[in-house]
């Protein structure tokens, strides 16, 4: 009789351990999975969602807008670190400072491109890792991309990627 309680006991412990892991997932294992160090979490998203309504923002306000009055702050939406390198990046004179290069932010492309309607405009924006965000837009019809760092609510480093 005791022969007979060990394997089916066993079957049970088989079987339970096979279902219990059959590929569900929880949203805790999904998180750690997507990314060990940086899990997913409720606050992650909503930061996120921030950082990616203040890109576009910047994008519409400084980046793309075409005759912009100038009457928006810029240290609302960029750090001290971000608007000391916009300042190092304008290539003109500057008469009335401080100037900042918000084009370097876009594609180095000075025309738009032929047979193009010449929009500009974000087609995407991706988290990336540590703050940074990737920028995918049209300038003027050139495909571009644009690393942008957000810190505390406010661009504090940008770079662009060659295509």
């Amino acid at each position: 009789m005791t022969i007979m309680r060990i394997p089916k006991f066993m079957f049970y412990a088989i079987l339970f351990a096979a279902v219990s892991s059959c590929g569900t997932k929880t949203n805790a294992d999904t998180a750690t999975e997507y990314n060990e160090h940086n899990p997913v979490t409720e606050e992650t998203v909503v930061n996120n969602t921030e950082a990616i309504e203040l890109i576009t923002t910047v994008y519409d306000k400084f980046v793309f807008a075409i005759d912009s009055s100038g009457s928006d702050n810029p240290e609302e939406y960029f750090t001290a670190n971000a608007l000391k390198k916009l300042q190092e990046d304008y290539e003109f004179d500057c008469e009335d400072g401080p100037c900042y290069a918000y084009y370097a932010l876009r594609t180095e492309a000075q025309d738009s491109k032929p047979a193009t309607e010449e929009v500009s405009q974000i087609y995407s924006i991706e988290a990336a890792e540590n703050g940074w965000y990737v920028v995918s837009y049209s300038d003027m019809g050139w495909k571009g991309k644009t690393r942008v760092k957000v810190v505390n609510g406010k661009i504090d480093a940008y770079e662009r990627l060659k295509q």
